[in-house]
């Protein structure tokens, strides 16, 4: 199992690799930008990092439909092409909900990244019990409520107990 911490100053060069290896990075140097950002790490190796933003009024400017509570919006989440399916996203996931829920945050939202993953982006989305929500066209929001996530992950915990 993953160790899911805060990212700190050391980890930014890392966190900048891992996103251009896996497409999401803009290839310039990596700063949060106010973002809150946890990494995992794996025997010390850094392999996962998720930025995402407490009480974000997401998608009223864009017409998008909103839920009608504070929303945890995710902005990117990396998985080393490596470490992918061994339970780093499944670790990040819930994470976020868990900060999001002590924020007072009732719901999840993401726009899945296009390019070359997005359908596998959207079935792991899917899988952790993300559905699309609003009308289905490019840059479409998936989300949940905040409960669903951690149901989940406490249904993983008690059968790996």
């Amino acid at each position: 199992m993953p160790l899911i911490r805060d990212i700190a100053p050391d980890d930014y060069p890392v966190v900048e690799e891992l996103l251009n290896s896996t497409d999401l990075g803009d290839g310039m140097s990596y700063e949060p930008g106010g973002l809150d950002v946890v990494v995992a790490e794996l025997q010390g190796h850094l392999v996962g990092v998720a930025e995402f933003e407490l009480h974000c009024d997401f998608g009223h400017d864009e017409g998008r439909e909103a839920h009608p509570r504070e929303q945890t919006f995710i902005y990117t989440m990396a998985v080393a092409p490596t470490d992918r399916r061994g339970g780093v996203g499944q670790a990040l996931l819930p994470e976020i909900a868990l900060r999001a829920q002590e924020a007072g945050d009732t719901f999840l939202a993401l726009v899945p990244q296009d390019g070359a993953e997005e359908a596998g982006r959207q079935a792991f989305f899917q899988a952790c019990g993300l559905t699309l929500y609003g009308p289905d066209r490019p840059g479409a929001a998936w989300g949940c409520p905040v409960s669903e996530i951690l149901a989940v992950k406490g249904t993983a915990d008690a059968a790996g107990e």
